[in-house]
């Protein structure tokens, strides 16, 4: 795979390049993008050929998902890749990691229970937690650049009462893993307090330390939501699955995408891009990681220290969580001279939670990052002067 390749992705109904006035306004249609969390990388070529070759077919009529093809090719991911061992029967197919991390607090919390998760969040969370009490823990940088959680919050909290624990792991966008230390413990308040730890990992194969799903510690309480779209740049094929090894609440799952949202058939590129991805591009995966990595490494080197600027290499996602508050620049006055100046298109923190942060996706060709660098850099030398 040549991640260096420039792939122009205008004029193909792409969010983060055709809609950038969808985010950033009437008129910047021209900015460079480093916004939406998808990458600028071309699919594995055995996805592509998969796909093509089911395309030549001709005949796209009502499909399946639950087939030994589909969840043993999930099965077999987390056990080559995690060392976790998960059965078929607790795989259930969803459209979207949203939706599913949607219809399962829908089916779970009821009246005036509680949802605890952790700021700055993935703004898809805020989102679905609008219409519930939530209980927000912060994620606090230590002086060594780690984010950590207050356990002694969460248990206090749980003694009152708590749900449902909405967890991401790998943390979008502060790029957090959790370590199995920090799962245990949490595992065990959840399992103390009947809590249910659902866990998002959609990121967990792009990291550069090891990630552990929360299933290879404990299936009492567990259930994990994810899809390999995130990671082979798949998701306009559709998909995601949850993994679930409560059988009450996987048959209400099940019905609830069956019998009340229709959803018995899924979209059949998004069944063939997961098992093909699962069962042939493990390599790929590799080489992705290093390409990334690389690429942070590039934004630390140009960015870290910069007129006040403060950046380190995530742990885990290709999303780069740049801290400018040490730059004394008026949030919105930067928001603005990014496009105007430094004609790019970057998230502010404000979307997850932290005002002084930008989030900065490099899941890119190394030519594309260097515009948003200079970009940045544009935005920032302007405010200063």
């Amino acid at each position: 795979m040549k991640f260096d390749e420039i792939i122009d992705r205008r004029d193909t109904y792409c969010t983060q390049w055709d809609y950038i006035e969808d985010r950033f306004g009437k008129g910047t249609k021209n900015l460079t993008p480093f916004s939406i969390s998808d990458t600028d990388f071309k699919s594995p070529e055995p996805i592509i050929k998969a796909i093509i070759k089911r395309a030549e077919h001709g005949i796209f009529g009502y499909s399946r998902w639950n087939h030994e093809e589909y969840k043993g090719s999930i099965e077999n991911w987390y056990r080559r890749r995690y060392n976790t061992r998960i059965e078929k029967d607790w795989i259930v197919y969803s459209p979207t990691v949203i939706y599913s991390i949607s219809i399962i607090l829908e089916d779970l919390v009821k009246n005036n229970e509680k949802i605890m998760t952790h700021t700055p969040r993935y703004d898809g969370f805020t989102k679905i937690l609008k219409e519930y009490q939530v209980i927000e823990i912060s994620l606090l940088e230590n002086k060594d650049g780690i984010y950590e959680t207050d356990f002694i919050k969460i248990e206090e909290e749980f003694k009152i009462g708590v749900k449902v624990f909405l967890l991401c792991n790998p943390e979008n966008p502060t790029g957090k893993v959790w370590s199995q230390t920090e799962l245990r413990k949490l595992i065990q308040l959840c399992n103390k307090y009947n809590v249910i730890l659902l866990s998002d990992d959609i990121h967990m194969d792009i990291a550069r330390k090891d990630v552990t799903p929360v299933l290879k510690l404990d299936t009492e309480n567990c259930i994990i939501v994810s899809s390999a779209s995130k990671t082979f740049n798949t998701p306009s094929l559709g998909g995601s699955y949850a993994i679930i090894p409560n059988i009450k609440i996987r048959d209400k799952f099940i019905n609830h995408i069956k019998e009340k949202d229709s959803l018995s058939s899924p979209n059949i590129f998004g069944i063939i891009s997961t098992i093909v991805a699962y069962n042939q591009c493990e390599q790929w995966v590799e080489e992705l990681n290093k390409y990334i990595t690389i690429n942070c490494q590039y934004v630390v080197n140009e960015l870290n220290g910069y007129k006040g600027l403060k950046v380190s290499i995530p742990e885990a996602t290709y999303l780069m969580w740049i801290d400018f508050k040490n730059t004394e620049i008026k949030v919105d006055e930067l928001k603005k001279s990014l496009v105007k100046v430094g004609k790019v298109a970057i998230m502010s923190g404000e979307n997850y939670g932290d005002k002084y942060k930008l989030r900065l996706n490099v899941g890119c060709p190394l030519e594309k990052l260097k515009i948003g660098i200079l970009g940045i850099k544009r935005a920032v030398d302007n405010c200063k002067q």
